[in-house]
């Protein structure tokens, strides 16, 4: 079978030395990425700043135009599964105001420090939601969902929004505590509850095989 993971964050740039990013290390899609290609062919397609897996072929992407154009184009071909785990921001930079004059933000060059500086921001749309248009034949696409909620219900409900068939949910107040808790959803149902990246691997892989081998 052949899988793509996706995974990091995107940096929705400012000027060429600042941007706009979040907490994401990648580190889950590594993990997933070693163990897929233990047995399959895995692609990874990571943030700049997100971690790498041994032994596996990547593309790097950097802002959210970035990732889409990569994912558009990398999902022409025939995926069996891909693994969206990757933080992509909700918001990018539209324009930015400094001392008076509106700037189009820039990956080079450095902006002026010592006055105000005011960012616009504008809405992305969800990756995820392109994703079955964009695939070449009909893989089993995971969805990732990070919460911020102690209410399992909570959970349950933001974990069931997601257009994936398979959806993972986790949740900061966990990660927080140490906690490395993965609830699996399938058509919103409860299948598993993974303790650990590793375990996580396992349980998508079976639902991987178990799709690819459907007439």
């Amino acid at each position: 079978m052949r899988i793509l993971v996706v995974s990091g964050a995107t940096r929705e740039y400012i000027d060429g030395v600042r941007f706009i990013t979040n907490f994401s290390t990648g580190a889950t899609g590594a993990v997933l990425a070693r163990h897929f290609s233990r047995g399959h062919e895995v692609l990874l397609l990571r943030g700049e700043a997100a971690r790498p897996a041994k032994g596996v072929r990547e593309i790097i992407f950097s802002d959210f135009t970035d990732l889409g154009a990569k994912l558009k184009k990398l999902l022409r071909r025939r995926f069996g599964m891909v693994v969206m785990c990757a933080a992509v921001s909700d918001y990018s930079v539209a324009a930015i105001r400094l001392g008076g004059r509106r700037l189009l933000p820039a990956q080079r060059g450095k902006l002026p420090s010592g006055s105000g500086l005011e960012i616009k921001l504008k809405p992305n749309f969800k990756l995820l939601d392109k994703m079955p248009e964009w695939s070449a034949g009909k893989p089993l696409i995971a969805g990732f969902k990070l919460t911020d909620d102690a209410s399992p219900a909570s959970r349950e409900a933001a974990a069931r929004k997601v257009s994936s068939r398979i959806t993972v949910q986790n949740d900061m107040r966990d990660i927080r505590a140490g906690i490395r808790r993965f609830n699996v959803y399938e058509n919103g149902v409860l299948a598993a509850t993974c303790a650990g990246a590793q375990s996580l691997a396992r349980k998508l892989q079976k639902l991987g095989e178990k799709h690819a081998a459907r007439p």
